[in-house]
């Protein structure tokens, strides 16, 4: 049986919390930053995108492009990993083969990720929130280098959205 990692919650988990819950994106959904992901998820030519907020337990999911997922538990959550390192884009090119990701029920799963690429949603505290990300069910082998700092410049604009 194929098994995955469950995400480590942040050094700074209750700040970060505690930023979640001040600004209210846990249970706000901005239709202005669906456009935004779509951007993201036509960067990359990918199915979907969506953009998330890490809640306590749960991945919440606050704007879409091609998706109907709501939230999943964080403890499959593949944003739940792209937190933890706030100034890198986390890129998995083939879920199905990574370690961290192969058992996964989203991979295993609806929506079967195979390729996963996210920026950390930062606000202007300093605090990450959750994710911008884009996702298909075909694997990947590389990304053009400008892709990454366009998707954190997708990501700035995301957060924005979201706190406004």
């Amino acid at each position: 049986m194929l098994s995955f990692l469950k995400p480590n919650k942040p050094a700074d988990e209750s700040a970060r919390q505690a930023a979640v819950d001040r600004y209210g994106v846990a249970s706000k959904k901005s239709r202005s930053a669906d456009g935004i992901v779509a951007e993201a998820a036509q960067l990359f030519d990918a199915k979907f995108g969506i953009a998330t907020i890490i809640d306590r337990e749960r991945m919440v999911v606050a704007a879409r492009y091609r998706s109907d997922l709501e939230e999943v538990d964080r403890a499959i959550s593949f944003c739940g990993h792209a937190i933890l390192n706030p100034h890198n884009v986390m890129v998995i090119f083939n879920a199905s083969i990574d370690r961290r990701f192969a058992g996964n029920p989203l991979v295993r799963g609806s929506p079967n990720i195979a390729f996963y690429v996210g920026a950390p949603l930062i606000a202007p505290c300093g605090t990450v929130l959750g994710a911008l990300c884009a996702i298909d069910n075909l694997p990947r082998a590389q990304l053009l280098p400008q892709a990454r700092s366009k998707l954190q410049a997708l990501a700035g604009r995301v957060t924005t959205e979201l706190l406004n």
